[in-house]
């Protein structure tokens, strides 16, 4: 029994004395960061009851010494690491063809590390942004650094091929990456036909139908508005007879309004718009006299009558002058 206790303070004193001698000086620190010592722990003066410790608070006192002297060696560097304010590393930006569009990348923390916007295209990478620099040959792009972190990129005049994927780098090693999907959406007004309209003529009495196509439309976005002037139609009964129709496919949403016995306070410009990233519109005409068909085919007419004219005209010169010719000789 003696041998077994005489064993067990040896054992105590020597785990005691390598627990300090493993890094002199950061035990303060380590200390003064977490607040000193926890509860249930000792400091170098031991337990404050002056007593002996048992194996199991020294085994639980040595581990969290390790932890503290992990994290006073290392701690700080992990603190100056630049990050996205943005936590989800991807975002979707949906902009209407032809408008600006503006792609945020909040970065807190940069310190001397630079921000990058690139573009993949397959296997190539091609470099758009490098800090306030930029190295595209699309004058379209630019850096729109808004302060105190947004490394903002902007796109003018939005084309089709300018829809993809986007990523903002952060020169860390390996790189931070936060990814940007940008949608760029279509929309148009249309006819009977299928061909984009700005203008549409109906008789009194009639049935104004307008038609609105948004392509390449996020699924996540499926709501349209139709708007008379600023008036809201959608959910318009005080009127009366109008109604919105809505059909969905997986690349193309297609928006029909229907208002019913038109009359001349009906005319006006209409506009369909999904939210605030699209619009498209269309100036209507009600006419109380002759109908829009009959105009169009009288004013075709009139054209024709005219090429006619002309035509008629130059054969007359050209038969003159020939027989004046033959006169002369």
């Amino acid at each position: 029994m003696n041998l077994l206790l005489i064993l067990l303070v040896s054992l105590t004193s020597f785990v005691s004395t390598h627990t300090h001698v493993i890094a002199p000086g950061i035990m303060d620190s380590a200390e003064l960061r977490y607040g000193g010592v926890e509860s249930g722990q000792f400091g170098a003066g031991g337990p404050p009851d002056g007593g002996s410790a048992s194996l199991s608070s020294l085994w639980s006192y040595s581990t969290v010494t390790e932890d503290r002297y992990d994290h006073a060696l290392h701690g700080d560097q992990h603190e100056l690491t630049p990050y996205f304010q943005d936590f989800e590393n991807s975002t979707n930006i949906t902009a209407q063809l032809g408008s600006t569009a503006y792609l945020n990348c909040r970065v807190n923390r940069l310190h001397e590390k630079t921000v990058s916007w690139v573009r993949r295209d397959g296997d190539k990478i091609k470099l758009i942004t490098w800090g306030l620099h930029t190295y595209s040959n699309d004058a379209r792009y630019s850096l729109n650094f808004e302060h105190p972190n947004n490394w903002k990129l902007q796109i003018k005049y939005t084309q089709r091929r300018d829809q993809g994927t986007y990523e903002c780098q952060i020169s860390t090693h390996p790189p931070k990456i936060l990814y940007v999907r940008l949608n760029i959406v279509v929309v148009e007004i249309i006819d009977e036909r299928g061909a984009s309209v700005q203008e549409k003529f109906y008789k009194t009495g009639s049935t104004i139908e307008l038609k609105c196509t948004i392509s390449q439309m996020p699924q996540a976005q499926t709501f349209i508005l139709w708007r008379h002037g600023e008036h809201m139609l959608n959910y318009d009964t005080s009127r009366g007879g109008i109604s919105v129709k809505t059909d969905m496919s997986s690349s193309v949403i297609v928006s029909t309004l229907f208002i019913a016995n038109a009359t001349p306070r009906d005319s006006g410009n209409y506009t369909c718009s999904l939210g605030d990233v699209a619009t498209g519109g269309v100036l209507v005409h009600i006419l109380n006299g002759e109908h829009p068909a009959a105009m169009q085919h009288g004013s075709g007419t009139n054209d024709l009558c005219s090429l006619a004219y002309v035509l008629g005209l130059a054969v007359a010169t050209t038969l003159l002058n020939t027989l004046g010719i033959t006169q002369m000789r």
